[in-house]
């Protein structure tokens, strides 16, 4: 299993401590927990997954405690009995933005290994669609695929393989594949592929189709992106050069001939908030870039 940044107790250890919480996994509540797990490619049933951050969970607010009772105590020179308030609250909000971060840890993971798989989807298919149009059979295209060092996309493709060797029809396997990933690109990939050999009809022709379909998405993604890209220049520029400057005009004449008393602290709270804000825009339109490659 991938382990979470987070989780203080390895693994090994975490799966031999939580086996006594399993009865108390199984009876919370966590939405597709399940299918987030299968899809980050963690192996794991979501009771076990559950039980382990719960261990992690509890040593972690233990360590932050005793840490947080120490300082009060220490640095503070609290009382006994208010060290350990403070140790006890402030340890109890520590403790439930760690269980947050690690219930959300397989569904983040899941979508980063999408936008992996999206990266290279379209060179993986290509390869599969030359060795198919050059008489290779689907299957032993699969394992060529898969070895092709293709990042994650190979590895969804190993486990298809692997599945087929120990005597899971192509198709079915394929149909698991398009379930279990968060990727939309290989989901719409492998149901296109499964309708025809459902069908019967040519794979030369349908991964050439699919080859065209995902090209012709992705260019209109980029495209969208770069229509997008102008608006989000526009309010760029204006946060970085129109507000800091004209701003900080105004704050100088109002603190100048208005009598506000506009204070060197406010005048650099205000460059620190425009700061701030381009920090926030350029972040958001990195996350809006369409990953994709040719």
């Amino acid at each position: 299993m991938k382990k979470s940044p987070l989780m203080l107790i390895p693994v090994n250890i975490a799966k031999k401590l939580s086996k006594p919480l399993y009865p108390i996994a199984i009876k919370i509540p966590i939405s597709n927990l399940d299918e987030n797990l299968e899809s980050a490619g963690i192996k794991m049933q979501d009771f076990e997954y559950k039980a382990l951050v719960l261990v992690n969970v509890f040593f972690t607010w233990i360590l932050f405690f005793i840490l947080l009772f120490l300082l009060s105590y220490t640095f503070k020179g609290d009382s006994v009995l208010k060290s350990l308030q403070n140790g006890f609250v402030s340890s109890l909000g520590i403790l439930v933005l760690f269980a947050y971060a690690l219930i959300s840890y397989p569904k983040i993971s899941a979508n980063k290994r999408s936008e992996q798989i999206d990266k290279s989807l379209v060179f993986a298919i290509r390869d599969l669609q030359l060795q198919v149009s050059s008489g290779v059979p689907l299957y032993n295209g699969l394992v060529n695929v898969s070895h092709a060092g293709y990042g994650t996309v190979s590895d969804e493709f190993k486990t298809v393989t692997q599945k087929i060797k120990t005597g899971t029809p192509v198709h079915v396997a394929l149909e698991k594949m398009a379930i279990s990933t968060k990727s939309n690109f290989l989901k719409r990939t492998v149901w296109q592929l499964v309708n025809s050999i459902k069908s019967g009809s040519s794979l030369r022709s349908a991964l050439k189709l699919i080859v065209k379909d995902l090209t012709s998405d992705q260019k209109s993604k980029i495209k969208d992106y770069a229509h997008e890209l102008n608006l989000w220049n526009l309010i760029y520029m204006l946060f970085a050069v129109a507000v800091p400057t004209i701003g900080a005009v105004m704050l100088i004449i109002l603190s100048s001939f208005a009598g506000l008393g506009i204070s060197k602290g406010s005048f650099i709270a205000f460059i620190g908030i425009c700061f701030i804000i381009q920090y926030i825009i350029i972040g958001f339109i990195r996350a809006r870039r369409p990953i994709v490659q040719f």
